[in-house]
C-alpha cells in the first residue's frame, strides 16, 4: 500500500508521467484533492509487525460482552472491527458476522468506530462547502476496487447516485 500511495501522489503531482503533465495540472486546477493515506493506523501497524493479512482495527472487545471485575474480559478478548463493513450500506448483512472475533465483524452499528466516524464527519463537512465528485478508497487486503454495492450481487439501480459520477 505504501507504494500505491506514493504512486498516486506522485502521479497527481506529475512526477511519474511527464507526457501527461498538462492533464495533471488541469485536474489539480479544477479539483480539490483530499488524501488520507491510512484510515486504519493501528490495524495497518499490526499488519506490519504481526499478521500481514489482518483487516480490522485493533479496538479490544469482550466476546459475548461478558466482563470480569476491573474491566478485564472474563471469557475471551477479541480485537477489532472490520472498518470496511462499518458503513450503513449493507450493514450487518450476509457478508458479516455478529461474532466479535470474526474477521468480518462490522461493529454494533454503522459508524460506531472512530475511524469511520471521522471519515463520515469530514465528508459531511466538505459537502456543506462544496460538491464531492468522487470518493475513492483502496482496499488493500485483497487488492480490490470496491463499490458501495460490493456486499451484494445485485445490480446497482439505474437511478442510484453511483451512476452520477462524471
Amino acid at each position: 500500500i505504501e507504494y500505491l500511495e506514493k504512486y498516486i501522489i506522485e502521479t497527481l503531482l506529475g512526477y511519474r508521467e511527464l507526457q501527461h503533465l498538462d492533464k495533471t495540472i488541469e485536474y489539480l486546477e479544477k479539483y480539490q484533492f483530499y488524501i488520507a493515506p491510512v484510515l486504519n493506523p493501528d490495524g495497518y501497524q499490526y499488519t506490519r509487525n504481526r499478521e500481514r493479512l489482518w483487516r480490522k482495527n485493533r479496538i479490544p472487545g469482550c466476546y459475548g460482552n461478558v466482563e470480569a471485575i476491573f474491566g478485564n474480559c472474563f471469557y475471551k478478548l477479541c480485537y477489532g472491527v472490520d472498518l470496511n463493513r462499518n458503513w450503513p450500506d449493507g450493514f450487518a448483512g450476509p457478508s458479516t458476522s455478529s461474532n466479535l472475533c470474526s474477521i468480518v465483524y462490522p461493529g454494533e452499528q454503522a459508524f460506531d468506530q472512530l475511524e469511520t466516524k471521522a471519515v463520515k464527519e469530514k465528508v459531511e463537512a466538505l459537502q456543506k462547502e462544496t460538491s464531492i465528485d468522487l470518493f475513492l478508497t483502496f482496499h488493500s487486503y485483497s487488492q480490490l476496487f470496491l463499490t458501495p454495492y460490493g456486499y451484494t450481487g445485485d445490480k446497482v439501480p439505474a437511478e442510484h447516485e453511483y451512476h452520477k459520477a462524471q
